[in-house]
């Protein structure tokens, strides 16, 4: 096999109480064939041993100076230097040689401004594996969500704003900006990523509290994102992840 391209990576990873889940994922990014140059842990306040297993797993931890995933992911973009840039959540298993597909892909196509792998659910239930489907067309339309494990050139956007810092829904924000810049791949190799909130709150009332806050978002914009940032962590333990809004 031919030496990967040579263009540096980061994966960034959000975190806020993820001490159960967190280090299957670093794990699976430990043992990638083409390895990042750094994967960075941004805590958004955590009271468990999140930090202690990031640090095990050899990761970099940063503490994010304001409340919101996106926010937290803004500030691991802001201290990255890497050409590249990986948004991986918490409970995310990564296939042993995504870094490398997304190093080609950005290698192959410089005009590509980014993109996303793609998602499947921890569960055997047959509606996943129709949620996975309608998410897969959306992405390839540009439009993925954050569990998708989006992708950018860290450079080209932000020479176009940046990446957004708001508190919600920054995936959808960032695939608007990237379709901005050009066309985003679709890479089709998917991570594993939890269905933990669909199975808490069940797969109907997820479904439609996810399609009402995508709607807020619309018609309200980034001032929107903070009432649901509220609605959506009503406790704020956890940084559930973004699969729970696909659909």
């Amino acid at each position: 096999m031919s030496a990967p391209p040579a263009l540096t990576l980061v994966v960034i990873v959000p975190v806020l109480n993820e001490a159960p889940v967190l280090g299957a994922t670093l794990d699976s990014l430990r043992t990638q064939t083409c390895r990042a140059e750094r994967v960075v842990v941004v805590d958004g306040g955590s009271s468990d041993q999140t930090v202690e297993v990031a640090r095990q797993r050899g990761a970099e931890v940063l503490h994010a100076g304001t409340v919101g995933r996106g926010n937290q992911i803004a500030a691991g973009v802001a201290a990255a230097t890497e050409c590249v840039v990986v948004v991986g959540h918490a409970d995310m298993l990564f296939p042993s040689d995504a870094l490398d597909r997304v190093r080609r892909v950005m290698a192959d196509d410089p005009a590509c401004p980014g993109g996303a792998l793609g998602h499947r659910f921890a569960s055997p239930r047959w509606e996943f594996r129709l949620l996975e489907w309608f998410d897969a067309r959306r992405a390839r339309r540009g439009c993925p969500f954050g569990d998708q494990a989006q992708f950018f050139r860290r450079e080209l956007l932000a020479d176009a704003g940046g990446f957004p810092a708001q508190p919600i829904l920054e995936d959808v924000e960032l695939a608007a900006r990237l379709r901005a810049l050009g066309v985003p791949v679709y890479v089709d190799h998917p991570v594993t990523v939890s269905p933990r909130r669909f199975e808490r709150l069940g797969m109907a009332r997820t479904l439609w509290q996810n399609w009402q806050f995508r709607r807020a978002y619309r018609r309200g914009g980034v001032p929107a994102t903070r009432a649901i940032f509220e609605h959506y962590y009503p406790s704020r333990r956890t940084n559930d992840d973004h699969s729970d809004r696909s659909g």
